[in-house]
């Protein structure tokens, strides 16, 4: 079961937009073999645009309260499993860099 509010669940939907296309590119070019380096490509890709997505999206933006007038600062909440939008890019990238250390030792042959 995936939890998210507001914009979150983009986190999932962009790193499957990244890493299935990347995965399926190396794999024709290069061997079904090399195939997790293009995946860790697009955890990278896919880091990096929801990093910058989370913080454009979860930035408090001024206003006005309706009923009152007062000025007041609207938060939003863009969340995956409870973790903002932007920190999930770092998770992304750490998951990345497993992916590589475990395709290099696997292409290696030491695990």
């Amino acid at each position: 079961m995936i939890i998210w509010r507001g914009w979150g669940i983009l986190t999932v939907l962009i790193a499957a937009a990244c890493c299935i296309p990347a995965g399926l590119i190396v794999e024709s070019a290069l061997g079904s073999e090399l195939a997790p380096f293009g995946v860790a490509f697009g955890l990278v890709a896919s880091g990096i645009a929801v990093f910058f997505l989370g913080q454009r999206l979860n930035t408090p933006r001024p206003g006005f309260h309706p009923q009152t007038g007062e000025r007041v600062v609207f938060r939003n909440r863009h969340t995956l499993f409870f973790v903002p939008m932007q920190y999930c890019g770092f998770v992304l990238l750490g998951a990345a860099v497993l992916v590589t250390v475990m395709s290099l030792l696997s292409v290696l042959s030491l695990i």
